[in-house]
Protein backbone atom coordinates (compact mmCIF):
# COMPACT_ATOMS: atom_id res chain seq x y z
CA UNK A 1 0.00 0.00 0.00
CA UNK A 2 1.43 3.36 -1.07
CA UNK A 3 1.63 6.07 1.57
CA UNK A 4 -0.51 8.97 0.39
CA UNK A 5 -0.79 11.61 3.14
CA UNK A 6 -3.20 14.46 2.53
CA UNK A 7 -1.69 17.74 1.38
CA UNK A 8 -0.79 19.81 4.44
CA UNK A 9 -1.66 23.49 3.85
CA UNK A 10 0.07 24.65 7.05
CA UNK A 11 3.30 22.94 6.10
CA UNK A 12 3.15 24.52 2.65
CA UNK A 13 2.57 27.99 4.11
CA UNK A 14 5.62 27.54 6.36
CA UNK A 15 7.74 26.76 3.31
CA UNK A 16 6.58 29.94 1.56
CA UNK A 17 5.91 32.38 4.41
CA UNK A 18 6.17 35.44 2.13
CA UNK A 19 4.06 35.46 -1.00
CA UNK A 20 1.71 37.67 -2.96
CA UNK A 21 -0.97 35.15 -3.84
CA UNK A 22 -4.16 33.78 -2.33
CA UNK A 23 -3.71 30.11 -1.46
CA UNK A 24 -6.55 27.62 -1.08
CA UNK A 25 -6.56 23.85 -0.56
CA UNK A 26 -9.47 21.56 -1.42
CA UNK A 27 -9.67 17.94 -0.25
CA UNK A 28 -11.97 17.42 -3.25
CA UNK A 29 -13.13 19.69 -6.05
CA UNK A 30 -14.38 19.41 -9.60
CA UNK A 31 -11.35 21.20 -11.05
CA UNK A 32 -8.86 23.73 -9.74
CA UNK A 33 -8.87 25.43 -13.15
CA UNK A 34 -12.65 25.76 -13.02
CA UNK A 35 -12.47 27.13 -9.49
CA UNK A 36 -9.85 29.70 -10.51
CA UNK A 37 -12.07 30.88 -13.37
CA UNK A 38 -15.10 31.07 -11.08
CA UNK A 39 -13.10 33.18 -8.66
CA UNK A 40 -11.89 35.54 -11.37
CA UNK A 41 -15.34 35.85 -12.93
CA UNK A 42 -16.74 36.84 -9.53
CA UNK A 43 -14.70 40.02 -10.05
CA UNK A 44 -12.19 39.09 -7.36
CA UNK A 45 -9.01 39.31 -9.38
CA UNK A 46 -5.97 38.44 -7.32
CA UNK A 47 -3.17 35.99 -7.89
CA UNK A 48 -4.18 32.46 -6.95
CA UNK A 49 -2.57 29.15 -6.05
CA UNK A 50 -5.19 26.42 -5.73
CA UNK A 51 -4.36 22.83 -4.75
CA UNK A 52 -6.58 19.75 -4.52
CA UNK A 53 -6.11 16.18 -3.33
CA UNK A 54 -8.81 14.95 -5.69
CA UNK A 55 -10.38 16.38 -8.83
CA UNK A 56 -13.65 14.90 -10.04
CA UNK A 57 -13.71 16.80 -13.36
CA UNK A 58 -10.06 17.53 -14.01
CA UNK A 59 -9.02 17.74 -17.62
CA UNK A 60 -5.95 17.97 -19.80
CA UNK A 61 -5.46 19.20 -23.34
CA UNK A 62 -8.07 18.43 -26.01
CA UNK A 63 -10.65 18.13 -23.21
CA UNK A 64 -9.31 14.79 -22.00
CA UNK A 65 -10.21 13.66 -18.49
CA UNK A 66 -7.45 13.84 -15.86
CA UNK A 67 -8.05 11.32 -13.09
CA UNK A 68 -5.90 10.00 -10.27
CA UNK A 69 -6.47 8.35 -6.86
CA UNK A 70 -6.86 10.79 -3.95
CA UNK A 71 -3.61 12.41 -2.77
CA UNK A 72 -1.59 10.55 -5.43
CA UNK A 73 -0.66 13.58 -7.47
CA UNK A 74 0.16 17.25 -7.25
CA UNK A 75 -2.90 18.99 -8.68
CA UNK A 76 -2.52 22.74 -8.81
CA UNK A 77 -3.68 25.85 -10.64
CA UNK A 78 -1.99 29.24 -10.74
CA UNK A 79 -3.84 32.36 -11.86
CA UNK A 80 -2.20 35.72 -12.53
CA UNK A 81 -2.46 38.70 -14.89
CA UNK A 82 -0.82 38.35 -18.28
CA UNK A 83 2.17 40.68 -18.50
CA UNK A 84 3.49 39.61 -21.90
CA UNK A 85 1.77 40.16 -25.27
CA UNK A 86 -0.92 37.57 -25.97
CA UNK A 87 1.15 35.82 -28.65
CA UNK A 88 3.90 35.25 -26.10
CA UNK A 89 1.66 33.71 -23.43
CA UNK A 90 3.12 30.27 -24.26
CA UNK A 91 6.31 31.38 -22.49
CA UNK A 92 4.53 31.09 -19.13
CA UNK A 93 3.76 27.44 -19.87
CA UNK A 94 7.36 26.99 -20.99
CA UNK A 95 8.62 28.64 -17.80
CA UNK A 96 6.44 26.46 -15.61
CA UNK A 97 7.78 23.35 -17.36
CA UNK A 98 11.34 24.50 -16.72
CA UNK A 99 10.48 25.28 -13.09
CA UNK A 100 9.18 21.72 -12.59
CA UNK A 101 12.31 20.24 -14.18
CA UNK A 102 14.51 22.30 -11.87
CA UNK A 103 12.50 21.36 -8.79
CA UNK A 104 12.76 17.67 -9.64
CA UNK A 105 16.51 18.00 -10.04
CA UNK A 106 16.88 20.00 -6.84
CA UNK A 107 14.83 17.69 -4.62
CA UNK A 108 15.24 14.24 -6.16
CA UNK A 109 18.09 14.39 -8.71
CA UNK A 110 15.52 13.08 -11.21
CA UNK A 111 16.01 14.31 -14.76
CA UNK A 112 12.76 15.11 -16.52
CA UNK A 113 12.25 16.10 -20.13
CA UNK A 114 9.71 18.34 -21.82
CA UNK A 115 7.65 17.25 -24.80
CA UNK A 116 6.10 19.95 -26.96
CA UNK A 117 3.92 21.65 -26.11
CA UNK A 118 3.23 20.96 -22.43
CA UNK A 119 4.05 17.43 -21.24
CA UNK A 120 6.66 16.30 -18.73
CA UNK A 121 8.35 12.95 -19.29
CA UNK A 122 10.67 10.62 -17.43
CA UNK A 123 12.31 8.03 -19.65
CA UNK A 124 9.70 8.54 -22.36
CA UNK A 125 6.76 8.04 -19.97
CA UNK A 126 4.47 10.92 -19.10
CA UNK A 127 4.62 12.13 -15.51
CA UNK A 128 2.58 15.30 -15.87
CA UNK A 129 1.12 18.00 -18.03
CA UNK A 130 0.22 21.67 -18.07
CA UNK A 131 -3.03 23.27 -19.23
CA UNK A 132 -3.14 27.02 -19.94
CA UNK A 133 -6.42 28.90 -20.30
CA UNK A 134 -7.09 32.61 -20.72
CA UNK A 135 -9.72 34.70 -18.96
CA UNK A 136 -10.49 38.34 -19.73
CA UNK A 137 -11.41 40.28 -16.60
CA UNK A 138 -12.23 44.00 -16.81
CA UNK A 139 -10.47 44.23 -20.16
CA UNK A 140 -7.31 42.53 -18.92
CA UNK A 141 -6.16 39.01 -19.69
CA UNK A 142 -5.47 36.60 -16.86
CA UNK A 143 -3.72 33.29 -17.31
CA UNK A 144 -5.13 30.21 -15.60
CA UNK A 145 -2.24 27.76 -15.56
CA UNK A 146 -3.09 24.31 -14.27
CA UNK A 147 -0.72 21.40 -13.87
CA UNK A 148 -0.91 17.84 -12.67
CA UNK A 149 2.02 15.62 -11.70
CA UNK A 150 1.98 11.91 -10.86
CA UNK A 151 3.57 11.46 -7.44
CA UNK A 152 2.49 8.14 -5.91
CA UNK A 153 0.28 6.27 -8.37
CA UNK A 154 0.64 2.48 -8.17
CA UNK A 155 1.94 0.62 -11.21
CA UNK A 156 -1.23 -1.49 -10.97
CA UNK A 157 -3.28 1.70 -11.51
CA UNK A 158 -1.31 2.54 -14.63
CA UNK A 159 -1.75 -1.03 -15.87
CA UNK A 160 -5.50 -1.08 -15.22
CA UNK A 161 -5.83 2.13 -17.19
CA UNK A 162 -3.88 0.58 -20.08
CA UNK A 163 -1.04 3.10 -19.86
CA UNK A 164 1.67 1.13 -18.04
CA UNK A 165 4.15 1.80 -20.86
CA UNK A 166 3.14 5.43 -21.30
CA UNK A 167 2.79 6.93 -17.80
CA UNK A 168 4.94 6.99 -14.67
CA UNK A 169 5.44 8.78 -11.38
CA UNK A 170 7.78 11.72 -11.18
CA UNK A 171 10.40 9.65 -9.35
CA UNK A 172 11.41 6.02 -10.00
CA UNK A 173 9.95 3.35 -7.68
CA UNK A 174 13.28 3.02 -5.86
CA UNK A 175 12.97 6.61 -4.63
CA UNK A 176 10.44 7.63 -1.98
CA UNK A 177 8.10 10.35 -3.24
CA UNK A 178 9.05 13.90 -2.28
CA UNK A 179 6.39 15.50 -0.04
CA UNK A 180 4.06 17.45 -2.28
CA UNK A 181 4.26 20.56 -0.11
CA UNK A 182 8.04 20.75 -0.63
CA UNK A 183 7.77 20.07 -4.31
CA UNK A 184 5.12 22.73 -4.88
CA UNK A 185 7.11 25.31 -2.89
CA UNK A 186 10.20 24.62 -5.02
CA UNK A 187 8.19 24.86 -8.25
CA UNK A 188 6.67 28.20 -7.25
CA UNK A 189 10.02 29.63 -6.18
CA UNK A 190 11.56 28.64 -9.51
CA UNK A 191 8.57 29.90 -11.48
CA UNK A 192 8.67 33.28 -9.71
CA UNK A 193 12.26 33.72 -10.91
CA UNK A 194 11.21 33.02 -14.49
CA UNK A 195 8.31 35.48 -14.26
CA UNK A 196 10.71 38.18 -13.11
CA UNK A 197 12.97 37.51 -16.08
CA UNK A 198 10.32 37.17 -18.79
CA UNK A 199 9.75 40.88 -19.58
CA UNK A 200 13.43 41.44 -20.40
CA UNK A 201 14.83 37.95 -21.10
CA UNK A 202 12.06 36.22 -23.02
CA UNK A 203 14.36 35.04 -25.82
CA UNK A 204 16.82 33.37 -23.44
CA UNK A 205 13.97 31.58 -21.65
CA UNK A 206 12.58 30.38 -24.97
CA UNK A 207 16.05 29.06 -25.84
CA UNK A 208 16.21 27.19 -22.52
CA UNK A 209 12.77 25.72 -23.20
CA UNK A 210 13.80 24.65 -26.71
CA UNK A 211 16.94 23.02 -25.30
CA UNK A 212 14.82 21.02 -22.84
CA UNK A 213 12.40 19.74 -25.50
CA UNK A 214 13.02 16.07 -26.18
CA UNK A 215 10.82 16.59 -29.26
CA UNK A 216 13.36 18.49 -31.35
CA UNK A 217 15.58 16.59 -33.74
CA UNK A 218 13.40 13.49 -33.37
CA UNK A 219 10.97 11.67 -35.59
CA UNK A 220 7.46 12.49 -34.39
CA UNK A 221 3.84 11.74 -35.02
CA UNK A 222 1.39 14.64 -34.73
CA UNK A 223 -2.12 13.66 -33.68
CA UNK A 224 -5.43 15.41 -34.15
CA UNK A 225 -8.85 13.97 -33.39
CA UNK A 226 -7.21 10.72 -32.24
CA UNK A 227 -5.52 10.20 -35.62
CA UNK A 228 -1.99 10.73 -36.94
CA UNK A 229 -2.16 13.48 -39.53
CA UNK A 230 1.55 14.21 -39.88
CA UNK A 231 4.75 12.24 -39.43
CA UNK A 232 8.27 13.57 -39.85
CA UNK A 233 11.17 15.25 -38.09
CA UNK A 234 10.61 18.00 -35.52
CA UNK A 235 13.04 20.77 -36.44
CA UNK A 236 12.52 23.72 -34.09
CA UNK A 237 9.96 25.92 -32.34
CA UNK A 238 9.45 29.36 -33.82
CA UNK A 239 9.16 32.73 -32.11
CA UNK A 240 5.49 32.11 -31.29
CA UNK A 241 6.06 28.65 -29.84
CA UNK A 242 4.78 26.69 -32.86
CA UNK A 243 6.50 23.41 -33.74
CA UNK A 244 8.04 23.17 -37.20
CA UNK A 245 7.94 19.61 -38.60
CA UNK A 246 9.45 18.46 -41.88
CA UNK A 247 7.39 15.67 -43.42
CA UNK A 248 8.76 12.78 -45.47
CA UNK A 249 8.28 14.78 -48.65
CA UNK A 250 10.59 17.52 -47.42
CA UNK A 251 7.81 20.02 -46.74
CA UNK A 252 7.92 22.01 -43.52
CA UNK A 253 4.69 22.44 -41.60
CA UNK A 254 4.03 24.77 -38.69
CA UNK A 255 2.04 23.10 -35.91
CA UNK A 256 0.30 25.40 -33.43
CA UNK A 257 -1.89 22.78 -31.76
CA UNK A 258 -1.97 19.02 -31.54
CA UNK A 259 -0.57 16.10 -29.60
CA UNK A 260 2.92 14.95 -30.49
CA UNK A 261 4.48 11.51 -29.90
CA UNK A 262 8.26 11.13 -30.10
CA UNK A 263 9.85 7.96 -31.42
CA UNK A 264 12.06 6.46 -28.72
CA UNK A 265 15.30 4.51 -29.29
CA UNK A 266 13.43 1.19 -28.98
CA UNK A 267 11.09 2.18 -31.81
CA UNK A 268 7.97 2.84 -29.74
CA UNK A 269 6.46 6.29 -29.44
CA UNK A 270 6.21 8.31 -26.24
CA UNK A 271 2.93 9.16 -24.57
Amino acid sequence: MLNRPAFNPDKFRQLLPRNNFRFQFFPEIDSTNLEAKRYLRANLPEELVLVADLQTSGKGRQGRIWQAPPASGLLCTLAFPLELPLEKAFLYTASLGLAVIEAAQQLTSTQLQLKWPNDLLRGGRKVGGILAELEQINGKYWLVLGFGLNISIAEADFASAGIADKAANLTPPVQPPTPREEFLAAILQNFAKYRQRLPTQASSIQQAWSAALVTLGQRVQVWRDEQVFLEGEALWVDEDGALVVQDDGGQQQRIQAGDVSVRLPDGRYSA
